[in-house]
């Protein structure tokens, strides 16, 4: 998973999150591209809501669709945790660390 982000305001585009996921025995590619809205900010945590959505790698039958919701907490300069809570695929990262 990939996830860019720029300094935006509540309400405003600020990045998109790149999955590539690969089925359980057939191999295809069924992650999804979405561009992220910030939908709340408070400290920590932060609230995206995904208002566009499109397979990352074109596979027959991948449908990716927006409303999609995360939320992520700051944990320490270069790591963020991603919530329980949201629209996340299961067996998605918990953490993100940055990559420079």
């Amino acid at each position: 998973m990939t996830l860019t982000l720029h300094a935006a305001e509540r309400g405003e585009l600020v990045g998109r999150q790149v999955s590539q996921v690969t089925e359980a025995g057939g191999g295809d590619d069924i992650g999804c591209t979405e561009t992220l809205r910030l939908q709340e900010t408070h400290p920590t945590p932060l609230v995206f809501q995904a208002v566009t959505s499109t397979p990352t790698a074109p596979s027959p039958g991948v449908v990716c669709s927006p409303g999609s919701v995360y939320t992520l907490a700051k944990r320490g300069a270069d790591t963020l945790s991603l919530g329980a809570e949201g629209s996340q695929t299961a067996g998605s990262p918990s953490r993100l660390r940055r990559v420079t």
